[in-house]
C-alpha cells in the first residue's frame, strides 16, 4: 500500500511539472544568415512575455543584433544579458521598456514607445551611441549613467525641461540632438560647461522663449540648430563668433530682436549652400516677415524680454513704424513711376521703329532718304539708351537709399534698447540713492 501511494505521488509530480512546462513556452528565432558580425532577424513571433517568451539564437560570436519586424514590449534584464552583443537595432517594435547592459555600445531604438531605460546604479557603461528618437521619454536624467556617449538622439520625445549639467561628464559627446520635444526650459549649467568634442547641437522645433549660453564652451561646434522656437535672443552670448569652427546655423522661425541679431551676426560671414568656398557659415532664412530681416532671418522691434515695463517707448516705436511705412510707400511709388516711365519709353521706341521701318519699305528706291532716316534712327536710339541708363542709375540710387534706411533703422532700435537698459539702471540707482538718503537722515536725527 505504501509503495502504491509513493507511485501515485511520483506520477502527480510528473504531471504537475509537465503542465508547468506547458504554461511557459519559448518561441525560437533564427538569424537570416548563419555567419557574419550582425545577426538579422526578419520578424519576432507574437508573445505575451509571461506564458510565452522569445528564445534568441546563440550570439556569442556576433557583434550586433538587428530586428526588422515584430513586437516586443519589454527587453528584460534576463533577456538582455543573454544577447551578448555590443550593437542592438530594435526599431519600431513597440518597446515600452529596455534594460541597458553595461556592454552595449550602440542602441538604435527609434520609433518605439519607450518611457524608461532600466539601468543598474553605480555601474559603468560602455554606451557610445543612443538613438531613442520618436518615443515617449519625459525625463532626460535617465541618461546620466552613460558618460561614454558620443552620439545622443532624443528627438520627438516628451521632454519639457533639459538640464545642461546632465552632459557635463559626457566629455566624448560629439552629437546632441533634442529637437521636437516641446522643451520650454533649458536649465543653464551651475558652472562653466566645456564640451570640447561637441560638433553638432540641435534644439530646433521646441518651445524655448529664453536661453542662457554665457557659460557654454563648445570650441569644436560646427552645426547649431535653434530654428522654430520663440527665442528673442541668446542671453549671455555676445556673438556667434565665439564658435570658432561654425559651418551651419539654423535660426529661422524665432522672435529675434533685430538689434541683438544684427550685433550677433556682425562678424559672421554668410555663404550660400551652393558655394564652393568653404569659408563662412551656411545660414537658413525665413520666407514671410512682418517687419524686417537681418541676413534673411525675421526679427522685430520689441523691448528687451527681461523688462516688465513693456509700455515703455511704445509711442516712439509707433513713430518709427509709421516712418518705415511712409518710406516704404515713397520708395514703392518711386519704383512704380520709374517702371512705368521705362515701359512708356520702350513702347514709344517700338512704335517709332515700326513707323520708320514701314516708311523705309515705301521708299526703298530713294537711297539718300533711307540713309538719312537710318542716321535719325541711330541717333534716336542712342538718346533712348541714354535715358534708359539714366533711369537705371536712379533705380540703383533708390536701392542704395533703401539699404541706408534699413541700416539706420537697425541703429535706431539698437540705441533704443541701449537707452532702455540705461533708463532701468538709472531708476535702480535712484532708488538706492533715496534709500541711502533716508538712512543718513535717520542717523542725523538720532545723533541730535
Amino acid at each position: 500500500m505504501k509503495h502504491s501511494v509513493q507511485f501515485f505521488l511520483l506520477i502527480g509530480l510528473l504531471l504537475v511539472s509537465e503542465r508547468a512546462a506547458e504554461t511557459i513556452s519559448s518561441k525560437s528565432v533564427q538569424c537570416t544568415k548563419p555567419r557574419g558580425p550582425i545577426c538579422e532577424i526578419k520578424s519576432l513571433p507574437p508573445t505575451d512575455g509571461v506564458s510565452t517568451t522569445i528564445a534568441f539564437p546563440d550570439l556569442s560570436e556576433r557583434t550586433g543584433l538587428r530586428v526588422l519586424e515584430g513586437k516586443l514590449s519589454n527587453l528584460s534584464d534576463t533577456l538582455a544579458v543573454k544577447l551578448m552583443v555590443r550593437n542592438l537595432w530594435m526599431e519600431g517594435i513597440q518597446l515600452k521598456s529596455i534594460f541597458v547592459c553595461s556592454d552595449f555600445e550602440k542602441l538604435h531604438l527609434r520609433g518605439n514607445q519607450l518611457a524608461t531605460l532600466q539601468t543598474i546604479p553605480s555601474s559603468s557603461y560602455a554606451l557610445k551611441l543612443l538613438d531613442v528618437r520618436q518615443n515617449v521619454l519625459k525625463n532626460a536624467t535617465l541618461l546620466a549613467p552613460f558618460e561614454q556617449l558620443e552620439e545622443l538622439y532624443l528627438d520627438d520625445n516628451q521632454i519639457t525641461q533639459l538640464s545642461i549639467d546632465l552632459f557635463a561628464k559626457m566629455q566624448k559627446l560629439r552629437v546632441l540632438s533634442a529637437a521636437g520635444n516641446g522643451i520650454v526650459k533649458i536649465v543653464p549649467p551651475a558652472r562653466t560647461l566645456v564640451l570640447s568634442e561637441l560638433v553638432s547641437l540641435s534644439l530646433a522645433h521646441n518651445r524655448l522663449t529664453s536661453m542662457e549660453m554665457e557659460n557654454w564652451q563648445l570650441p569644436a561646434l560646427q552645426t547649431l540648430r535653434l530654428n522654430n522656437n520663440s527665442l528673442p535672443e541668446l542671453r549671455g552670448m555676445d556673438g556667434f563668433d565665439q564658435f570658432y569652427d561654425l559651418r551651419e546655423m539654423k535660426l529661422a522661425g524665432n522672435r529675434w530682436s533685430c538689434g541683438w541679431l544684427k550685433h550677433a551676426l556682425a562678424k559672421v560671414i554668410v555663404r550660400k549652400l551652393s558655394s564652393n568656398d568653404n569659408e563662412g557659415v551656411v545660414l537658413d532664412a525665413d520666407t514671410d516677415c512682418t517687419i524686417e530681416k537681418v541676413s534673411g532671418i525675421c526679427c522685430s522691434f520689441t523691448t528687451m524680454p527681461e523688462h516688465k515695463e513693456e509700455h515703455l517707448f511704445l509711442q516712439e516705436i509707433g513713430q518709427v513704424r509709421d516712418a518705415i511705412r511712409k518710406i516704404n510707400d515713397r520708395h514703392e511709388a518711386f519704383m512704380r513711376y520709374q517702371s512705368d516711365k521705362l515701359k512708356q519709353l520702350q513702347e514709344e521706341l517700338e512704335n517709332r521703329l515700326k513707323i520708320i521701318i514701314s516708311h523705309l519699305a515705301d521708299q526703298e528706291t530713294d537711297s539718300e532718304r533711307a540713309k538719312m532716316k537710318a542716321t535719325q534712327i541711330a541717333k534716336k536710339t542712342e538718346e533712348l539708351q541714354g535715358r534708359f541708363e539714366e533711369i537705371t542709375s536712379r533705380m540703383d540710387i533708390g536701392r542704395s537709399i533703401e539699404q541706408e534706411r534699413k541700416q539706420l533703422l537697425h541703429f535706431m532700435v539698437f540705441m533704443k534698447n541701449k537707452l532702455l537698459r540705461q533708463t532701468i539702471d538709472t531708476d535702480r540707482l535712484w532708488v538706492q540713492a533715496n534709500a541711502e538718503k533716508s538712512k543718513l537722515a535717520q542717523r542725523v536725527e538720532k545723533a541730535k
